[in-house]
């Protein structure tokens, strides 16, 4: 879903541009106010807004205690549009999302999976060496420089954004210390570190999952109550009962061992001391709390600080975000995909007869790249390798040897009739509705809605339970559940029901449940596409 361009344009000449403001309303400059950074108008309205959220949250608090100003926040943001607009142009020109989604994603996620489940098998063997836990056995399988330390994960992203910086800015802008280096802390801690933060989450990749799948809800809820879902707290029970295997013996042992320990507790000395000596004070809770106190949490008491002064510019934005109008965006077609593919070739071939009677060489090659839009071929084999590691196909007999047979007798088969030119199609199809102008809208607006939720930045504010945390899970993993066919379910798994087919997909995702590990995937797929991106970080690397 994303917002009307024209209801955000106010919040952003506010923040951004309020020299323009003074115009009159006719003026040019103030109708044609701000300048496009993109191709895509609902585009740059996003971009605006994450501007100008970032000015207002974390230049502003500081700044304008200084100097009212405005020369310093307006080059800001123009070297700010210098770099997307580059960016853009490196991801338009010279990224072939095609083979990053189709062939390296999937292959990238494969080995994770591999090496988290071969970690797992390792951790209570004697040859896991002196690593005691599942996250230094994964290090020791995935070392990532990142992952040594907190301080290093931050420094890779500051040496990382510096380095696309120097290749994205001019010269001169880089050459400012001042500048580069307060855009490199913007980006790098602000944007690269919470979106990394928050994607590796579990419950935020959980909660993610259930926005996509929203419109799942009512069948969810409605196979909750006919019982044909086990209840969630019923399920979390069962996940929190003691394990029921041990055997007489050990019930014996766990209880007598309980027995002594009651036993031994002496109630009155106990109950006196609780109620004769008050609680110990914190220990320098003030000083701990001031000096282990963040940027966000820093910025946002200046920004408490200001807002008791009455600076108008501390909640600019929220009346805008709450009243911005939402339209639907346009949904995944497989019936529009898919006559898009089966018309392409008559399309093409009428392009190549118009070409050809015109002897337009330019026509012939745009017909040339419409019918070629990557170089790599088998676009369906990596993810398939993918789906056959998450599933654990390989560990099912009937089902691998019915998934060799496939592969070795009927995809061939198909490959030569024309169906695998077919599927190949389809695929760019769909990578191209998903990354068309809504869709990247709507993942905008989506992490927009993660770092500031009701207009505010992220805070640390009560953790979530474990219990919050384990609803989180099971409804994803149901919302998953029902959007598999059903009929494949019962081939597949062999489930007899949903329950036993949600179990199934429990372990496709349980590579997906450790924050720590997913920081390892999150740094890999940041390393793949800035590599993309700009190849020269490769390229100076290798040197």
């Amino acid at each position: 879903m994303s917002i009307s361009t024209d209801a955000l344009r106010s919040f952003h000449l506010r923040v951004l541009f309020p020299h323009i403001l003074s115009l009159s309303k006719t003026d040019p400059r103030r109708l044609n106010a701000p300048p496009r950074i993109t191709r895509s108008k609902p585009i740059d309205s996003e971009l605006y807004t994450y501007i100008a959220l970032l000015v207002r949250d974390f230049i502003h608090p500081w700044y304008r205690v200084v100097t009212n100003d405005q020369d310093f926040v307006a080059e800001l943001v123009r070297i700010l549009i210098v770099v997307i607009r580059e960016l853009e142009t490196r991801f338009c020109e010279q990224v072939d999302w095609t083979e990053l989604i189709m062939i390296s994603a999937p292959n990238l996620l494969s080995i994770h999976y591999q090496d988290y489940r071969q970690a797992k098998m390792r951790l209570h063997m004697s040859h896991a060496g002196n690593a005691v836990s599942l996250e230094a056995l994964f290090h020791g399988t995935q070392p990532h420089f990142a992952l040594r330390s907190e301080e290093q994960e931050i420094e890779y992203l500051r040496a990382l954004t510096d380095a696309i910086l120097q290749t994205v800015l001019d010269p001169a802008d880089y050459n400012s210390d001042c500048v580069r280096h307060l855009v490199r802390e913007l980006v790098a801690n602000l944007v690269l570190g919470n979106i990394v933060e928050l994607l590796a989450d579990p419950y935020v990749i959980h909660m993610i999952i259930c926005k996509l799948l929203e419109s799942y809800d009512p069948l969810v809820d409605e196979l909750e109550a006919t019982g044909q879902f086990t209840s969630p707290e019923d399920l979390m029970l069962v996940d929190e009962a003691p394990d029921v295997t041990d055997g007489p013996e050990q019930k014996q042992e766990r209880l007598a061992s309980a027995l002594q320990e009651a036993q031994a507790t002496d109630m009155s000395n106990e109950q006196q001391l609780s109620t004769s000596s008050p609680p110990p004070p914190p220990l320098q809770s003030t000083t701990l709390e001031k000096e282990a106190e963040s940027l966000p949490s820093h910025m946002q008491r200046l920004q408490e600080k200001r807002r008791q002064q009455g600076d108008d510019l501390v909640d600019a934005g929220r009346d805008e975000l709450d009243g911005a109008k939402a339209h639907e965006r346009r949904h995944f077609s497989f019936i529009y995909i898919t006559l898009q593919v089966m018309l392409a070739p008559i399309q093409t071939m009428w392009l190549y007869l118009t070409a050809i009677l015109t002897s337009s060489q330019e026509r012939y090659q745009q017909v040339a790249q419409h019918t070629k839009r990557t170089r790599h071929v088998r676009l369906l084999e990596p993810w398939m390798h993918f789906l056959r590691i998450a599933f654990l196909v390989d560990d099912r007999p009937v089902l691998q040897w019915t998934w060799s047979m496939v592969g070795m007798f009927l995809w061939p088969l198909v490959r030569v009739l024309g169906g695998g030119l077919l599927v190949d199609k389809f695929l760019e199809q769909t990578i191209m509705h998903f990354l068309g102008e809504d869709q990247l809208v709507y993942y905008l607006q989506l992490g927009r809605n993660l770092l500031w939720p009701d207009g505010q930045f992220i805070r640390k504010g009560e953790p979530v339970t474990a219990h919050e945390k384990e609803r989180m899970r099971i409804r994803a993993e149901r919302l998953l559940t029902v959007c598999f066919p059903g009929i494949m379910g019962k081939v597949v798994f062999e489930a007899a029901n949903l329950d036993e087919l949600q179990s199934h997909i429990h372990d496709a995702i349980e590579p997906l449940q450790n924050k720590y590990i997913n920081k390892h995937l999150m740094f890999l797929l940041v390393d793949l596409v800035a590599s993309k991106a700009i190849p020269s970080l490769v390229d100076d690397q290798c040197k």
